[in-house]
């Protein structure tokens, strides 16, 4: 997203929002770079990240906000063009960053199931939680139809190996501030742990 994409909705955006324990006021367009460093996240990620979900309702309603904005142009004025497409561009970000979590929930669902425990929910916002268990449910609806029922004896197939994300595939890392004594572990047990400091 471009910096001039968040000038252009700048005198659309007529409400801040308000997050946390200590009620810090974001502006709309704060709240829209987070989404977007959301969204640059989890498509770059193997596995899912912490749900955003807060900015992502937060987003929407401000959506609704500039859609209501628009309404008291008058016809004609070409800025109505203008902020309709950046209110497209943004349901794009909010649908992808849906869209990709969701991907990766339905490719590894086995996985996150096998994994989600009280203390260790796997990142899933609560709707998301929910899909799980619905997609989960049809497979294993599916599965017994086709061909489990007509088999011998009893199987339970989600007991199986199952796909889980490459959490061992390279991704890049770009640093938004200096951070110092970074500690980078060696998965291998080799003893080549490192601690570095990056530059923003």
């Amino acid at each position: 997203m471009s910096s001039s994409m968040m000038n252009n909705t700048s005198d659309i955006f007529e409400e801040t929002h308000e997050e946390g324990e200590d009620m810090v006021e974001l502006t709309a367009e704060e709240v829209l770079r987070q989404l977007q460093d959301a969204w640059v996240n989890e498509r770059n990620a193997p596995d899912l990240l912490e749900p955003k979900m807060e900015i992502v309702e937060c987003m929407l309603e401000q959506v609704a906000v500039m859609e209501q904005n628009l309404e008291t142009l008058q016809k004609g004025d070409l800025r109505i063009f203008v902020h309709k497409m950046e209110i497209s561009r943004i349901k794009y970000l909010i649908n992808s960053y849906l869209r990709t979590r969701m991907d990766k929930i339905q490719n590894n669902f086995l996985y996150y199931i096998k994994n989600r425990t009280p203390d260790n929910p796997n990142r899933l916002s609560a709707q998301e939680s929910t899909f799980l268990d619905d997609y989960t449910e049809c497979v294993g609806d599916l599965f017994s139809s086709l061909c489990l029922d007509h088999l011998p004896g009893t199987s339970d197939w989600t007991n199986k190996k199952v796909p889980q994300p490459n959490l061992q595939t390279a991704v890049f890392v770009k640093c938004m501030e200096n951070v110092h004594g970074l500690e980078i572990r060696d998965p291998s047990n080799r003893g080549r742990d490192d601690t570095v400091d990056l530059a923003s």
